[in-house]
């Protein structure tokens, strides 16, 4: 099998195409990387934060979209209703808290302050010049390919350009850490292949749980350094494809929030934690 994956990422004639989600899972645990994107296992099961993150941003997809960019105002009713309602839809049988102190109403809750501390910040007009969300886009570093969706893109002026990105987790990033982070960097240089004139991109992040932000602009130099190290971190993924023995598990306290106990080889049985009520 690994073989076979190999010779897919073949360097000079890249076919596989990696992702941010990718890197980040290698990172955290190589064996959770193979699981999941050489062995193909895919499960319903996810984390209550997990699930309240995605309803929160479905729901400011939801404010930017076409229909609404053209109205003059949006009510927070509105806002909470839509929450409200893809909350429900979605909600399903194989969502979990790893937290034995917390309720789903908890994170229920949190994600009504998201949208809160969003709504005050912008509401109720929201008139920023959004060029689209959830913008999926395809681009290449080094001899990869790379795939990536951007939360939300504005381009307030011809050649000017803001990639956002939404964060419902505890903690904020501070400016130094926003420099080194590897997500939007990626997502600058999709941008920069896959739009005509680029003059500047703003890489902003908006921390909704503190109602918080971080707005940077990379140098030349800076967007470089960070290309190569995403360039590294793909040649080890694909330097570990000679032996499985070589996608070992990184036990941690993000175990907790991982459904693959059952094909971990440094776990026995299924993850412990409870269904969400």
């Amino acid at each position: 099998m690994l073989n076979k994956i190999r010779q897919m990422i073949s360097k000079g004639t890249p076919s596989k195409t990696f992702s941010y989600s990718q890197l980040s899972s290698f990172k955290n645990c190589p064996q959770q990387y193979k699981i999941i994107y050489l062995d193909g296992v895919r499960k319903s099961s996810e984390s209550i934060e997990a699930f309240m993150g995605k309803r929160v941003h479905e729901v400011l997809e939801w404010l930017y979209s076409k229909d609404n960019r053209a109205k003059p105002y949006i009510t927070f009713d509105r806002l909470c209703q839509t929450f409200d309602n893809l909350w429900v839809e979605h909600w399903h049988k194989d969502i979990h808290i790893a937290d034995t102190r917390k309720n789903s109403d908890f994170y229920y809750s949190i994600g009504k302050r998201c949208l809160s501390n969003y709504y005050s910040r912008y509401g109720p007009t929201f008139d920023q010049r959004v060029e689209d969300t959830e913008v999926d886009l395809k681009f290449t570093i080094g001899d990869y390919n790379f795939r990536g969706i951007i939360d939300r893109l504005d381009q307030p002026e011809p050649g000017k350009w803001i990639v956002h990105d939404y964060k419902t987790s505890k903690r904020p990033k501070t400016e130094r850490q926003a420099m080194n982070d590897i997500q939007l960097a990626l997502y600058q240089i999709a941008v920069e292949q896959n739009f005509g004139q680029v003059n500047e991109i703003s890489l902003s992040w908006h921390f909704l749980r503190m109602g918080s932000e971080v707005t940077i602009l990379h140098t030349r130099e800076q967007l470089e350094k960070l290309r190569k190290k995403l360039i590294k971190m793909v040649d080890k993924i694909y330097n570990c494809l000679d032996n499985e023995n070589n996608f070992i598990p990184k036990e941690s306290i993000l175990c907790h929030w991982c459904y693959l106990w059952e094909e971990c080889t440094a776990k026995i049985g299924p993850n412990p934690v409870r269904r969400a009520d």
